[in-house]
């Protein structure tokens, strides 16, 4: 442990939004941390490096880096960009493999890993199979780098399976991903009785923290995690209450979305079909506190400039 009893934490992904929620909610419970950066003199790594957070650079191809950075520390939290890529599908694996190889080398004690809710989703659904290239590599690839974690030998690991995080309603990822939703419509290929399991930022990052904080308590958890569970017209409700002008759900085919927005329109007949099982019990169990859609929404500023 660090001079002063706290787990020193090494953090990959830390200038992202996971990564960064566990940054913040480390530093507010008093870990030292270190952020695995590939660009130290980028705003996002010189901000963290103002709040205090030590910077190690290096790369997630490099293991030789991720070595490096992991010594002297007695937890890396483990996170990698989502595959989807059929050019590099085994990006991710690899990834995750190097970090916990290379913590392994380092002696690192611990590896907190984040995931997706819904890993091995396959087994149980094997007749559902009708997706993009794209969509079965995310899901190969969160499924090898759970396997890499769960080998990596260390004495203890925790797998976090977060379901769609309430973050991808704001800012660019609301425009990317809900782009009428500044016009008033929440458009998806998803049925209005079908439940979406939410999670956000905080309670993520907090978790992070009470796994680093007591680790045999979380040894081997796998953790489905949510913080609320609403369909779609329950979600635009809590939007509009929140933002004070009327947000409308609005389900279309799955053919209208592909030629609306191709990109999301997997995800959202996934949800119909399968869908995340994540509730806000299975963080309970652990002794995790959540956040109701609600109550992050009410906390958001939902100002939209004027046309």
């Amino acid at each position: 442990m660090a001079g002063n009893d706290k787990a020193k934490v090494l953090v990959t992904g830390a200038t992202g939004m996971q990564g960064g929620a566990a940054v913040q909610a480390l530093l507010r419970a008093g870990h030292p941390v270190t952020a695995f950066v590939r660009n130290p003199a980028s705003a996002p790594a010189q901000a963290l490096a103002g709040q205090g957070v030590a910077l190690a650079t290096g790369d997630m191809d490099d293991l030789a880096s991720l070595e490096a950075a992991s010594a002297g520390h007695d937890v890396v939290f483990s996170m990698q960009m989502p595959g989807g890529d059929p050019a590099d599908p085994g990006a991710e694996q690899r990834h995750a493999r190097n970090i916990a190889a290379a913590a392994q080398r380092a002696g690192v004690r611990q590896i907190v890993h984040t995931s997706v809710s819904a890993t091995g989703w396959r087994s149980q659904h094997p007749d559902i199979k009708d997706f993009s290239p794209a969509t079965m590599v995310y899901w190969d690839g969160k499924e090898a780098a759970e396997e890499a974690v769960r080998q990596s030998g260390l004495e203890h690991w925790t797998i976090f399976k977060p379901a769609f995080y309430m973050e991808n309603f704001l800012g660019a990822r609301q425009d990317f991903m809900f782009p009428e939703l500044s016009q008033g419509e929440l458009i998806t290929a998803t049925s209005p009785q079908t439940v979406l399991a939410l999670i956000n930022a905080d309670d993520f990052g907090a978790a992070v923290a009470a796994a680093v904080t007591d680790p045999a308590k979380f040894h081997e958890a796998e953790i489905e995690f949510a913080s609320d569970a609403l369909t779609h017209p329950e979600i635009a409700d809590a939007l509009s209450k929140a933002a004070g002008r009327e947000i409308t759900a609005v389900s279309i085919s799955r053919e209208e979305q592909e030629q609306r927005h191709s990109v999301m329109a997997d995800s959202q007949v996934w949800n119909d079909l399968v869908g995340y099982p994540a509730r806000p019990h299975h963080a309970a169990r652990y002794g995790l506190t959540t956040t109701t859609f609600e109550q992050w929404a009410a906390k958001q500023d939902w100002t939209v400039p004027a046309a």
